[in-house]
């Protein structure tokens, strides 16, 4: 339980929230998003430079990812807020469960741990790249300026958003405050991304531990009698029972953040791609490039957790045809009782869950299919470019 959401705690800290608080409150320190109300004051000149640019097709596709960012960030800020005492309830649940299932045995507890500790490697790589991507989308405008002053002698004032302001960033007591604003708002479309993205990582890893042990205990279960294998098998049973209605509260909470990250996400891959057929060969080229890596490792992390919860939550069918049912039940009533129990566990298990965006599933398969109508849409674009 030590290493249980440490990143996300740092990370979402920033934006001041406790994930740990003690009562249920876990906005402590609201003055802490005031990046959020940044990005949101700059949204109306993100939208006016897309308006402004709508007969260039690469200028509008910049201007564009720029808007889908913005617009998932803001949601993605509002989803916190609005379900930030639903992942408190979440968080409660998850912590009691490790503990009484650590306490069962050591193996159970090394499930758990290994579990978390994966976990925590992989939402470090995903902080780590999208900090990186920030990092780059606040120094290329630099990079853009300095080769353009290297080949022409003459660089125009780019910023890490594509804006048109009501002022002229030429002069450079105008230049100056909007990059820093700029900047600044750039960190509250990274810092509510990585929060709630690790977040739902960490409860899926969880999950997946939790019916690791469930078929774990059924598949090594023992009765001396036919009362205790009921009794076994009702404990295992109840812990299968709890982690599915744990995964629907995880489903209820995170079905509109998918839906919005699948939709944005298959737009800025789109866009994204086209700019960078365009600039391959140019220094934005690198820059498109990362930017594209960290929206498919964006939509990625929800479609592999999506497949692995739900190739673990159905593994609990094989688990029950792989245990010793037959070998103390004997005859009789009560052992008829327990056959149908175990017979219409493993018809429920056959379903295993599913984490949905309302409409569809969110799979490996559904993460290949955004990957397809992304490469469609960029073919379209170059042809009307």
């Amino acid at each position: 339980m030590d290493s249980f959401l440490q990143v996300q705690k740092s990370t979402i800290a920033l934006l001041g929230f406790d994930l740990f608080s003690a009562d249920r409150e876990m906005w402590k320190r609201p003055y802490r998003a005031v990046n959020v109300l940044a990005i949101a004051s700059i949204f109306p000149f993100i939208l006016a430079a897309v308006l402004h640019n709508l007969k260039h097709v690469m200028l509008l596709a910049d201007a564009m990812v720029a808007l889908l960012i913005t617009i998932l960030g803001l949601f993605k800020f509002s989803m916190i807020l609005y379900l930030r005492r639903d992942f408190k309830r979440l968080i409660d649940k998850f912590r009691l469960l490790m503990a009484n299932e650590a306490k069962q045995g050591e193996e159970y507890a090394e499930i758990l741990n290994v579990a978390n500790k994966q976990d925590q490697r992989m939402c470090t790589l995903f902080r780590t790249c999208f900090f990186l991507a920030w990092a780059l989308n606040s120094v290329l405008p630099f990079v853009r300026m300095s080769f353009s002053y290297w080949l022409s002698g003459h660089a125009e004032p780019e910023l890490p958003f594509p804006c048109l302001f009501p002022w002229d960033i030429h002069i450079i007591s105008y230049y100056a405050p909007s990059f820093i604003w700029s900047t600044f708002s750039s960190t509250a479309v990274v810092l509510p991304a990585v929060s709630l993205d690790t977040i739902f990582c960490s409860f899926t890893s969880n999950l997946c531990a939790f019916f690791k042990i469930a078929q774990y205990k059924v598949v090594r279960f023992k009765g001396g009698s036919l009362q205790e294998s009921q009794a076994t098998l009702n404990k295992v049973f109840a812990l299968y029972q709890t982690s599915l209605d744990m995964c629907n509260d995880l489903n209820l909470c995170y079905q509109p953040i998918i839906c919005a990250q699948f939709f944005i996400s298959s737009l800025q891959l789109c866009m994204l791609g086209y700019l960078f057929t365009i600039t391959f060969a140019q220094t934005e080229g690198v820059y498109y490039a990362s930017f594209i890596a960290t929206i498919i490792i964006q939509a990625y992390i929800y479609c592999y957790c999506g497949e692995n919860l739900k190739t673990e939550s159905a593994s609990f069918e094989w688990a029950i045809y792989d245990s010793p049912w037959h070998e103390n039940l004997g005859a009789g009533g009560a052992s008829a009782s327990i056959c149908r129990s175990l017979l219409i566990s493993m018809m429920r298990a056959h379903r295993g869950f599913r984490i949905t965006g309302y409409f569809f599933e969110a799979n490996m398969e559904a993460f290949s299919s955004i990957v397809r109508t992304a490469m469609s849409y960029i073919t379209m674009l170059k042809s009307f470019s």
